[in-house]
């Protein structure tokens, strides 16, 4: 993984929509990990697709102006620390 030398991450905001996606400072979208049924989905950064305009969230679709979205946005200032 790229992360493994990543110990802290500056947060810009969050999704309503989407409790485990948070936006950097950096303006890259990352995964934080949490557990899907019996399963750990582990901390990774959501890739942007330009030719869908999009981003692949658990297997959907998610359109980029869905996500940004003014209802959907909660800006905060935060920084998480992410374990080796």
């Amino acid at each position: 993984m790229i992360f493994r030398e990543i110990e802290t991450l500056d947060i810009k905001g969050r999704f309503k929509f989407y409790p485990y996606l948070v936006c950097g400072v950096d303006r890259k979208i990352y995964q934080l990990t949490h557990f899907k049924r019996r399963r750990t989905v582990y901390f990774r950064e959501i890739k942007y697709n330009k030719d869908r305009n999009g981003y692949q969230i658990n297997g959907a679709w998610v359109s980029y102006n869905r996500l940004v979205d003014d209802n959907n946005f909660i800006p905060k200032i935060e920084t998480i620390e992410i374990l080796k």
